[in-house]
């Protein structure tokens, strides 16, 4: 009996794609040129090379990822040829040319590229995120405590997204920051709560069988009572710890892109954030 055993051999790409048909460098900086005079972005790419990337790659409506959106060509390219697209940048040239150039791109402002080619004359819109800072950081003896960057809004805000609760300050009840239901609430505070303050935060949720109400605590840490005796004394009341929650929730010690956050709601604008209002503790609410 023969064998015979296949030889795997590269493959060799025979594609040229010329200047004529895909751009150049030069061309590039023209385009970019037009959009931000005496505002070069320094590495562009040729709208027209784009295209055929996305030509070749996709078809209409597909959903488009560049997580180094550089000057924003690929949102331009795919925007005007009907993709969806997401893109990523972390340099500040996202707020001085990728932001303009896409407002641009939906206002039909901008002429060059493959506007013509594409037929396109404006539409669309795009939503823009900006990441925030670490919610945990680390003090000077390496334990994990609440960012001080966070401000009691962006902390409510940002321990709501967590838990799944939507965030919805009352102009009148202080500990009510939040809601998942018309009776389940969440209050997020950097306090040391204990008992005395846990008693007097469950008496105001109260336990009128006629209006059940249950009350998420988010606090900065605890002391005199288990989480497990709060619940247990407390039944309105489920109490946690913030660092703790976050890390919980998290992945840690990972260099790539393996975050795995649970519950997280789809993005909605954040509420005003109203002022602090004094609490019963006779201090701030948060």
């Amino acid at each position: 009996m023969k064998k015979f055993l296949a030889e795997s051999k590269p493959v060799v790409p025979r594609s040229i794609w010329s200047y004529d048909e895909a751009g150049h460098n030069q061309e590039s900086r023209l385009e970019i040129d037009k959009l931000f005079p005496g505002d070069p972005f320094t590495t562009p790419k040729p709208e027209r090379l784009l295209k055929r990337v996305v030509e070749i790659a996709t078809n209409a409506g597909d959903l488009i990822l560049d997580s180094f959106a550089g000057s924003g060509t690929t949102g331009a390219v795919a925007h005007k040829m009907g993709r969806r697209w997401i893109m990523v940048e972390l340099g500040e040239h996202c707020h001085t040319h990728i932001v303009p150039r896409l407002q641009k791109v939906i206002d039909g402002q901008d002429p060059g590229g493959v506007t013509q080619a594409t037929g396109w004359t404006g539409g669309g819109g795009f939503r823009y995120y900006e990441l925030a800072p670490t919610l945990l950081s680390t003090d000077r003896w390496g334990n994990l405590v609440i960012n001080p960057e966070y401000d009691a809004g962006m902390l409510s805000a940002a321990m709501c997204k967590l838990e799944g609760f939507s965030y919805a300050p009352s102009e009148t009840v202080w500990w009510q920051q939040g809601r998942s239901s018309e009776c389940d609430f969440i209050y997020v505070t950097t306090q040391t709560l204990g008992p005395e303050q846990l008693e007097a935060l469950s008496h105001e949720v109260g336990t009128d069988p006629n209006d059940p109400r249950s009350l998420l605590v988010c606090c900065g840490a605890y002391r005199g009572v288990t989480a497990a005796q709060a619940a247990q004394r407390w039944p309105n009341l489920t109490l946690k710890k913030i660092p703790k929650m976050v890390k919980d929730r998290c992945e840690w010690g990972h260099d790539d892109y393996s975050l795995n956050v649970a519950n997280l709601p789809m993005a909605q604008k954040v509420a005003e954030v109203l002022p602090p209002q004094d609490d019963l503790f006779g201090g701030d609410a948060a």
